[in-house]
């Protein structure tokens, strides 16, 4: 891990924390040079201390069987090696990529990690060990683990989109990427009437699409990432944002423990379970409500002069606001659909073995299986409260105006890089 990713670390810290750790011109670099290696190094441990604690928590699901022979911790090593992940049953040895390691968030590096461990446990069972490297075994302890069992495909569009034309994809989930992409393009335009209609057909198109994917029940493979970084306290408006995804993109939401690396302790966070597409969306949907509040508030501070303690009022009124105004435009577009299905045409829909009767709250039945699979038994929490302050109503006021539109061109952040290049 040392000297591989100190560049990492640098554009890291400028990026996360407003400063960096190059050395200043005419200063000595050593200090900072050793400052990087120090700060590497904790990270370094904190992560190691992270997938200890996974490992904690993954053997409480561990079938009653091989208990007792998985119950030793494997050795947990970051290496230079060609692959995301390597397990060894030998030497009970689980390696990752250390450059894959400091360059991804934890949630990526934690589904490697126990893919890695799926491996362990399957070759325990003596079937396991017959069987080739991803068979029913191996698959068997994912699903328990709530593990990916494709997790250390570098080709995954969720470790390292390639760039490709989706418009000339086969797929159809590419071809509606496509389409969307160009209309939260158009909704950057200046014309406000011009803007909310663009960005009302691209979500009448998302939510067209995924309706009869579940009403056709056709083949669809399910992930989970985390929505955010894990912490130890959220500010409340990250619950509304979650509220959003869930309830309006077609993702579940569910709030699960997690190691806050940089901290060095156990917190929690919001993790999205989805079809891949959908998760990239919602993530897309996230970052841009978080970079909105972010722009408003600095506008709305100056204008109003309001001090630091007001942001997160303002940040849950602005989060509230979007989520109102996406109700009523999913309201509207329910009222449509079921105007259509009302018609003559309706006879097609009779033919489906199910029917989204609830068309205001359309929820798929797969993936909640998927949900009840990965999680279990799931209790509810209630909503943050809302208080009646003039940056949260400011706040509310810009969110029922807000416009979700595509911004400039960037690399797909869908992985989570933790420590970007």
């Amino acid at each position: 891990m040392k000297g591989t990713s100190a560049r990492c670390l640098e554009s890291s810290f400028k990026h996360r924390y407003g400063f960096s750790i190059e050395a200043s011109q005419g200063c000595d670099p050593l200090p900072s040079r050793r400052f990087a290696t120090t700060v590497e190094l904790d990270l370094v441990k904190s992560l190691l201390l992270g997938l200890r604690w996974e490992y904690a928590g993954a053997l409480r699901k561990a079938p009653e069987v091989i208990r007792p022979r998985v119950a030793t911790r494997p050795n947990i090593m970051l290496s230079d090696i060609g692959k995301l992940g390597l397990a060894d049953p030998e030497s009970w040895t689980i390696q990752l990529k250390s450059t894959f390691a400091a360059t991804h968030r934890f949630d990526a590096v934690r589904d490697v990690f126990l893919h890695e461990v799926a491996h362990l446990w399957a070759s325990v069972y003596p079937e396991g060990r017959r069987e080739t490297s991803h068979g029913p075994t191996f698959r068997a302890m994912c699903e328990r683990l709530g593990a990916d069992p494709h997790a250390t495909n570098q080709n995954s569009a969720l470790f390292g989109p390639a760039s490709r034309n989706l418009g000339d994809s086969a797929d159809p989930q590419d071809q509606l990427r496509a389409k969307v992409y160009k209309l939260l393009a158009l909704a950057n335009s200046p014309y406000p009437e011009e803007a909310r209609s663009a960005a009302s057909k691209a979500s009448e198109l998302i939510t067209r699409y995924n309706l009869s994917l579940i009403e056709e029940d056709r083949e669809r493979t399910f992930i989970s990432r985390f929505m955010c970084d894990p912490a130890k306290r959220h500010p409340r408006h990250i619950n509304v944002i979650s509220t959003i995804l869930k309830r309006f993109f077609f993702v579940e939401i569910v709030w699960v423990p997690a190691w806050v690396v940089f901290q060095r302790c156990a917190g929690s966070v919001p993790e999205m379970s989805g079809q891949p597409r959908d998760i990239e969306f919602a993530s897309y949907v996230f970052d841009f409500i978080q970079g909105t509040i972010r722009a408003q508030w600095d506008q709305a501070r100056q204008q109003h002069g309001f001090s630091g303690r007001e942001f997160r009022q303002f940040a849950l009124g602005v989060a509230s606001g979007f989520h109102a105004k996406l109700e009523d435009d999913r309201r509207a577009l329910s009222e449509r659909i079921q105007a259509e299905r009302n018609s003559a045409a309706a006879a097609a829909y009779s033919k489906r073995t199910y029917v989204c009767t609830d068309l205001a709250n359309v929820t798929d039945p797969t993936l909640s299986e998927y949900v009840k699979r990965r999680y279990g038994r799931i209790r509810s929490i209630g909503s943050p409260c809302r208080a009646c302050k003039a940056s949260y109503a400011i706040g509310k006021k810009i969110g029922e105006s807000m416009v979700l539109h595509r911004g400039v061109e960037a690399s797909p952040t869908s992985a989570g890089l933790m420590l970007p290049d």
